[in-house]
């Protein structure tokens, strides 16, 4: 068994992967007890996967619970998004990086690269350049 790990990706359900086995579908009312679930819907199990589901409003209560009944919980969240103006990849001077205001916080600064994507540039700000944010992986318990 690997690392209990909660996985949460916008727009979806949260997902735990390696809880470990219960046996004749304990695990429904675990994850249920840990919000006051019924067992249809909010508390799924995808037995291709070997995984388990719950609604989002209750990833929080999920995350702590988890981490109270198993110990230390591995948390990879997914989402967000970087953003970095065109003055600060275009004509930043790299050496004030530390000065920049822009949402990338100088890490593109001066690059003359920009992100992934380009939106807008009819604006006064010019154009704005966007990356899907990599995951943020922390521990919990």
């Amino acid at each position: 068994m690997g690392d209990l790990t909660v996985t949460i990706r916008p727009g979806r359900r949260t997902e735990i992967q390696n809880m470990p086995f219960e046996g004749n579908g304990r695990g429904y009312t675990i994850l249920g007890d840990m919000f006051n679930a019924s067992r249809r819907g909010q508390v799924n199990y995808s037995p291709s996967s070997r995984s388990w589901s719950v609604s989002r409003p209750h990833t929080n209560a999920v995350i702590h619970g988890l981490a109270a009944l198993y110990g230390r919980v591995t948390l990879i969240q997914h989402g967000g998004v970087e953003k970095c103006v065109e003055a600060c990849w275009k004509t930043g001077l790299p050496e004030n990086a530390w000065l920049c205001e822009c949402a990338c916080a100088g890490r593109n600064h001066g690059s003359g690269q920009p992100f992934k994507v380009i939106v807008g540039g009819n604006g006064p700000g010019g154009q704005l350049s966007v990356q899907a944010r990599a995951p943020h992986v922390f521990y919990v318990g």
